[in-house]
């Protein structure tokens, strides 16, 4: 009865971590924010000079801009769930450090407020399906699923919080080809060279 019970059971240690990654994490992710405004500065006046082309006159040149610059960068904003589920390896862990994390950038004062914890929740929920897939037991391939199933869920949310179903379907696709691939450089790729750096420094499992 023990040996089932005790890897699930959340230690001390574990609050200490997660917490760390949530503040860590939530300070990275108001940092995030700035790297956004940029390309949205930029490639507006790029985008307004081409108001010629049919996308850009259906959806706009500053929605344009906006989703393709939340597309290309929302892997960065979901780096706290993997790295929080890989270090502690166990249920909920994902959810509780994107979830803090989103707090502390929220309390720091940024420009999303309160729907910060709305994508918090989202893109935690996403990342702690992918890890449950494989019972926890298999945190790499956790991971990796976790790619896929946080751009399911973190899209399919700003797919109806963006209206996404009055852009024309070729750019709602590369919208979605974008946003994996954020996902799966930054909170797959660059995740799982973190943890093994980690795992080297003799500060993972």
């Amino acid at each position: 009865m023990t040996a089932r019970t005790t890897t699930n059971v959340w230690k001390i240690k574990d609050v200490i971590m997660v917490g760390l990654i949530g503040v860590i994490f939530g300070a990275l992710f108001f940092a995030f924010g700035l790297p956004w405004n940029a390309f949205v500065s930029m490639s507006g006046p790029i985008i307004s000079f081409l108001a010629s082309h049919s996308i850009t006159a259906a959806v706009g040149a500053s929605q344009i801009s906006q989703q393709v610059a939340t597309a290309a960068t929302i892997g960065l904003w979901v780096m706290a769930g993997p790295i929080a589920a890989l270090m502690i390896k166990k249920p909920g862990s994902a959810l509780l450090g994107e979830l803090l994390a989103a707090i502390i950038e929220m309390a720091i004062g940024s420009a999303w407020g309160v729907s910060d914890l709305i994508w918090g929740i989202m893109q935690g929920a996403g990342t702690e399906i992918g890890f449950a897939l494989t019972g926890y037991k298999k945190p790499m391939l956790g991971l990796w699923f976790s790619t896929i199933t946080s751009t399911i869920i973190s899209f399919g949310y700003n797919y109806f919080n963006a209206s996404y179903n009055k852009f024309p379907v070729n750019f709602t696709l590369a919208l979605l080809v974008i946003w994996f691939v954020s996902i799966f450089i930054f909170s797959g790729i660059i995740i799982f060279i973190i943890y093994k750096i980690l795992q080297k420094a003799k500060l993972a499992k």
